[in-house]
């Protein structure tokens, strides 16, 4: 056997060297007639419409619409988890700068950024294309191009700046979020906001709009805080009519209920497995690849004991400033309660049962101190279980009218300290979920309570008048939480407003005050005591809030790191 093979190997090799020896340039030159290459691409309408639809792809990646968000979540105080859990450090501002979600987000999102270039590149070129043709395909992929950078800018605190596909020298510096927004970002939603459309025709919808660039504008300015600028913003989005509140807040995160009045900005996911892959949710970033159909966010929102990976969990802090979402003259939870979250008592069904028969089939479930689930984005509405290979086809939605409402009433807030205007705003948004609203408790109690304040730790809530920096804490510590939970914007938040160690101390003193209380009362009962309303906690009670208060660094721990990846392969980094 061993000499067969050194026989062939040396027939190989004088195979090969025969081949040098004859037309060697002729043979290894010859062009495949069926490759698709840059020059015979970009000829036809087709074409462009092609190359276009994978830059719309690149938003169906899991970092950027799907499961691997979680990783960003887990960071602020609305998300919490076990030690045990892959997303634990995370929760501790542990994070690698050669970790897998680090990466992916940064390759993603370039991989977009990458895709949005060769159309720029390109379709001045195509004669075959009119000019007007060449500006609305142009205008969508500038929008599009701008959106991944705002992703990178405000993950990462900044970017590599690539605006050309056909660019040899890939050492570029990294840039500071000022410099992203004011060379690329800026520049691109104004060309988008002159061009895009300002709706889309049934068969379209998903597609780039008036709006979306608009809202994003909007965004950036509050960002940088120039609060007249977003307000303007954002007032264009709202006077166009456009857009309406849906009547019913569950209907934004569920599969049947696609590109409702309320969404501006939509990512499609249909539950199908991508080319052939075992697991629905795995993306190829190759060239070829269009980006993934299926979202694995559900999976990894969903119980362990029903299907899923429950990678985060709401903290007690957001499982009590739900509970606090008060129904005028009910005892019922809020729809933004039954919508985001599933505590022991969860109304109606949950994969099909009610709450007290999973609790009685597993005990498990809701214990250990696993006081709720999140509910939003998960498929618990109308599966028995999560499915095992990833596949849900909810549409992640990254802009609905509600964040604009929320975003203006804070940009006039801060800008003007118009504190009528504000409420009036936050108040259309708790119209929406039935519960009671500022200017009713203004009415009835001569102020706005404190809802963000642990009631069960520390008794009946203070009433506070409505001045500026009492609203200006309800709208960030209340209303942005409870309407907002679960959809990628809490951290963010938290950084750009610089509150994060005053809220992370705030939340491990409370940590501290239920652990005494816990323990106390396992000391008088001889056990761990039973499960008390409105959180039922029961075993124990988990730490989220341990040690991230104390170690957090703005000028560490407010953005991802640059991948290890990116800083090895860049010479100018």
């Amino acid at each position: 056997m061993n000499a067969l093979k050194k026989i062939l190997i040396v027939q190989l090799i004088a195979g090969m060297f025969g081949l040098t020896s004859c037309n060697h340039d002729e043979f290894l030159n010859r062009k495949n007639p069926n490759a698709i290459t840059e020059a015979t691409f970009w000829e036809t309408e087709s074409d462009a419409e092609a190359a276009l639809t994978t830059v719309y792809a690149a938003l169906q990646y899991q970092s950027i619409s799907g499961g691997h968000l979680t990783y960003e979540m887990i960071r602020s105080d609305l998300g919490g988890t076990n030690d045990w859990v892959k997303h634990f450090p995370y929760t501790e501002f542990i994070i690698p700068d050669n970790s897998l979600p680090v990466f992916n987000k940064w390759a993603e999102c370039y991989n977009g950024i990458f895709r949005a270039n060769q159309v720029i590149d390109n379709i001045p070129t195509m004669d075959q294309l009119s000019e007007e043709r060449k500006e609305e395909i142009l205008a969508e992929a500038r929008f599009l191009r701008a959106f991944f950078y705002f992703e990178v800018a405000h993950t990462f605190g900044g970017g590599v700046i690539k605006t050309s596909s056909k660019i040899t020298d890939h050492n570029v510096p990294f840039s500071t979020i000022v410099e992203v927004t004011s060379q690329v970002i800026l520049p691109d939603l104004e060309y988008a906001i002159e061009r895009l459309p300002l709706t889309r025709p049934e068969t379209l919808l998903g597609k780039a709009t008036w709006g979306m660039a608009t809202t994003l504008l909007g965004k950036v300015y509050l960002y940088n805080k120039e609060w007249t600028k977003a307000a303007t913003e954002f007032k264009k989005v709202i006077d166009s009519g456009l857009y309406q509140l849906a009547s019913n807040y569950a209907e934004n995160f569920r599969h049947d209920v696609i590109y409702n009045s309320e969404s501006i900005m939509e990512v499609p996911f249909d539950g199908s497995i991508n080319s052939g892959a075992q697991d629905a949710s795995i993306v190829d970033d190759g060239p070829n690849n269009a980006g993934g159909e299926s979202s694995k966010l559900a999976r990894w929102y969903g119980p362990y004991s029903l299907g899923g990976w429950q990678a985060m969990l709401p903290t007690y802090w957001a499982h009590e400033l739900l509970v606090s979402d008060s129904v005028a003259g009910s005892n019922a939870h809020s729809s933004r309660y039954t919508a985001t979250i599933a505590g022991r008592d969860a109304e109606g069904l949950y994969y099909n049962k009610p709450a007290s028969e999973l609790k009685a089939d597993v005990p498990r479930r809701w214990g250990f101190g696993e006081s709720s689930y999140v509910k939003k984005y998960a498929n618990w509405y109308h599966l028995d279980v999560e499915d095992p290979e990833n596949r849900s086809s909810i549409h992640y939605k990254h802009m609905r009218l509600s964040d604009v409402y929320l975003m203006y009433a804070e940009a006039v807030l801060e800008g003007e300290s118009n504190i009528n205007t504000a409420i009036e705003y936050i108040d259309k948004v708790r119209s929406r979920a039935g519960v009671v609203t500022l200017q009713e408790y203004i009415n009835n109690d001569g102020g706005i309570p404190q809802l963000h304040v642990s009631q069960v730790l520390y008794g009946a809530r203070t009433i506070v008048p409505a001045t500026l920096e009492n609203v200006r804490t309800h709208l960030r510590m209340v209303e942005r939480p409870t309407e907002l939970a679960f959809e990628n914007s809490r951290w963010r938040d938290l950084v750009r407003w610089g509150i994060i160690k005053d809220v992370f101390t705030s939340h491990h003193n409370d940590e501290d005050l239920r652990i005494e209380i816990f323990d106390r009362l396992s000391d008088e009962l001889g056990e761990a005591p039973p499960p008390v309303a409105p959180l039922y906690i029961e075993a124990r009670i988990r730490p989220d809030f341990v040690n991230n208060w104390n170690f957090y660094s703005s000028d560490k721990h407010d953005y991802f790191p640059i991948p290890a990846a990116e800083v090895q392969a860049n010479d100018a980094i």
